[in-house]
């Protein structure tokens, strides 16, 4: 371009980089902010987005070199909520855009010719009296935020679909956002059939080019209905109307890298920035969503029948200290019962949240565990290929020898969903069905096993929380969970709540047909307090659970947050976490609690210290995690890092 006169525009451009990422460039004529600019960032050629003009600066600047959009893609609605996530999480802006688009998306050009959704025969499904209620009560064009607590097979999705019905003949789109995409498939299906066309699908297993495509058809306007997993949220467009969190309460809709969102939350706030209504939806809904229903802050709506009549399963606590265990999997009396669903020609779901074949080896010479070298936690043994991985830094290892004396022999202990798998072939004819990420890796290997067992080509299905929620086989009438006693136990103030929502979702993927089901926990301490509202009225649950909250001085009472860090040497991390949480700690206007190693102390050579702070205001915890990231920034070196994690859900 080679211009250098008192007519060059000065333009601000954020670009996806870890730090603030906002830089000045200049170029010959103004733009319209929410632009994509092609600007030199180095030795390197960057995308970003025009953030508007501003003065011309006392530094030298270097040109854009190309203005990718002819109209804006990223609204100012769009980047202000951008701004605001920054803001709350204590995220760079750079890393923030870095954390929700992708370079590949952010450097793309909108397709030629784009594929319009696929039509279908619509199938219309006359909605209950309640149902119609609930879904005539949420008006479009305005903020409202709603709770739908539904239980299992109430209907939930008739009631999401019917609201979408009114968004799109009002020539709005909307968002359908799912937490695992082991529930699209099924979903899909349902959807496409009840509104008569295929709606745009878009999560990171699809194939770059397809998911490349549907960001650019709901962001056009070509596709009305765009149904994704976490990400979908950031797919830019300036006509949605309605957006819809369906499995509201589940951990996964928390990203874990920077910035550490809760795509829950950021929904809510995104809906009041446009100005149109919200939906979370959940059988179990999070303590924190449920306060805010009690208090008015969202409306809360009751779907307590299940459709067609079906009826809700009877939960039974197996104690396994009074039990025999077989093959180290199931109790006898379970296993009996199992045996009798499968010779009635019905469906079976075994849910364990544990994959591999051994969650952990022992040296038969010296009893202690195999940990991965790189990592202070044991491995995993898998059979299938015949070694051992560690689930937190990925390290395989075969031909193991313990590095405590030397020995070559080790035993089992804590069976995953592959040893369980095995015992069932073993015992059963019945083909069995294994889901969790172990064995399935894409879109098309869970179809396939999907569409086995909804063939009644396999009758047992054993799975993690992939199989947990979200399924509807009307055959299954038998659920059996094992392991739960580990997650109770768990060092984490979410332990119950998680325990409670596990077995209520997963249990409700029986009785959903004619057949009433069954449910069987097992236990070796059936008389934990939690186990009694299992067999309770929802409501029942969250008055402890939130009672219990406001006790300890937890979410939703309390402002949270994590911070860790990690570096190569224990000694020095360990002292500027224990500077900073001194520091935090005299201002006063805080609770510290720690710095203390993490439960899971070293990770891919890393030791790890973390502490937790609390607060009664959302100030006054923003300015400690400010004090905190200003104070390391000047006792840092070498590779030594720093997490903040604002509303955590993650304490290992």
């Amino acid at each position: 371009m080679g211009s250098n006169n008192n007519n060059d525009i000065y333009l601000q451009v954020l670009l996806p980089v870890p730090t603030e990422g906002i830089y000045t460039y200049k170029y010959i004529t103004d733009v319209a902010i929410g632009v994509r600019a092609s600007v030199p960032f180095g030795t390197r050629t960057m995308t970003g987005i025009c953030l508007g003009v501003v003065k011309k600066p006392d530094f030298e600047c270097k040109e854009i070199i190309n203005i990718l959009d002819k109209e804006l893609l990223f609204s100012g609605v769009w980047l202000d909520f951008l701004r605001r996530l920054a803001d709350y999480y204590i995220s760079p802006l750079g890393l923030a855009l870095f954390g929700v688009i992708s370079k590949k998306l952010l450097d793309s050009a909108c397709p030629q010719n784009l594929t319009p959704p696929k039509t279908v025969k619509q199938e219309r499904i006359e909605l209950s009296a309640e149902q119609q209620e609930i879904a005539a009560s949420i008006s479009l064009g305005s903020y409202s935020a709603h709770l739908l607590d539904g239980i299992t097979g109430s209907g939930k999705t008739e009631v999401y679909v019917s609201i979408i019905e009114r968004a799109l003949a009002e020539g709005k789109q909307a968002l359908y956002i799912v937490p695992e995409i082991a529930l699209t498939p099924q979903l899909i299906d349902r959807l496409k059939h009840r509104l008569g066309f295929d709606p745009a699908l878009y999560h990171s297993k699809m194939s770059s080019k397809k998911r490349l495509e549907n960001f650019w058809s709901f962001a056009s306007g070509q596709s009305m209905l765009l149904l994704g997993a976490r990400s979908a949220l950031f797919v830019p467009s300036s006509n949605i109307g309605l957006i819809i969190v369906d499995e509201e309460h589940e951990n996964t809709f928390k990203q874990e890298e920077m910035p550490p969102y809760n795509l829950r939350d950021m929904a809510v706030l995104y809906a009041s920035m446009l100005n149109v209504p919200v939906v979370l939806g959940s059988a179990t809904p999070q303590a924190e969503s449920m306060d805010n229903a009690l208090s008015g802050k969202y409306k809360l709506h009751k779907l307590r029948s299940r459709y067609a009549s079906a009826a809700m399963p009877e939960i039974t606590l197996v104690d396994m200290k009074r039990e025999t265990l077989l093959g180290g999997v199931l109790a006898e009396s379970v296993y009996d019962k199992l045996q009798q669903v499968l010779e009635r020609g019905e469906q079976a779901i075994l849910f364990l949240n544990r994959k591999g074949y051994a969650t952990s080896l022992f040296c038969k010479q010296c009893g202690k565990p195999f940990e991965c070298l790189n990592c202070s936690v044991p491995v995993a043994s898998f059979k299938s290929s015949s070694d051992c991985v560690c689930h937190y830094c990925g390290e395989h290892y075969s031909n193991i020898t313990c590095p405590h004396c030397g020995g070559k022999e080790f035993f089992d202990a804590g069976a995953g969903t592959e040893r369980v798998e095995e015992f069932l072939e073993d015992m059963f004819p019945a083909d069995v069905v294994r889901i969790d990420t172990g064995k399935i890796t894409t879109i098309k290997q869970l179809d396939e096993a999907l569409d086995k067992f909804n063939r009644k080509e396999a009758h047992i299905l054993v799975g993690t929380q992939m199989v947990a929620k979200g399924l509807h086989f009307p055959n299954i009438t038998f659920v059996g969970i094992l392991g739960l006693d580990n997650i109770i136990s768990l060092p984490d103030y979410r332990a119950s709540e998680r325990a409670y929502q596990l077995v209520m979702q997963v249990s409700g993927r029986a009785g959903r047909g004619d057949s009433k089901g069954n449910v069987y926990i097992q236990t070796y301490m059936p008389d934990n307090q939690l186990y009694q509202y299992f067999m309770q009225d929802s409501a029942n649950f969250y008055e402890y659970e939130l009672a219990r909250r406001q006790k300890l001085g937890y979410p939703p009472y309390m402002k949270l947050a994590r911070i860790v860090w990690t570096y190569t040497d224990a000694s020095a991390i360990k002292n500027v976490a224990d500077s900073i949480a001194s520091a935090l700690r005299a201002t006063g206007n805080v609770e510290v609690l720690g710095a203390a190693p993490a439960v899971v102390f070293k990770i891919k050579n890393r030791y790890r210290f973390s502490l937790l702070v609390r607060a009664k205001t959302h100030n006054a915890l923003k300015l400690a995690l400010l004090n905190a990231v200003e104070l390391f920034s000047k006792q840092k070196h070498g590779s030594m890092d720093m997490r903040i994690d604002r509303d955590p859900n993650y304490f290992m």
